[in-house]
């Protein structure tokens, strides 16, 4: 278990309410950057493939672009 997320039980079950808001807080802030790396990687490689496929041995296997 993620150390931010046991930290957010034992608050959840002993702390104040603002403490526990700002815990979640940073939790978002960490899944959300992990969700935008792993976005980003998965962009990369969807345009990483586009590139093969259009220019695969020098020939078009795609229709064009307008």
């Amino acid at each position: 278990m993620h150390i931010l997320e046991r930290e957010i039980l034992e608050v959840r079950q002993s702390g104040t309410r603002e403490k526990l808001h700002r815990l979640l807080g940073q939790l978002h802030v960490v899944h959300r950057h992990r969700f935008q790396e792993g976005l980003g990687q998965a962009v990369k490689a969807m345009r990483e493939n586009a590139e093969g496929k259009i220019t695969r041995n020098g020939t078009q296997t795609t229709m064009p672009r307008d």
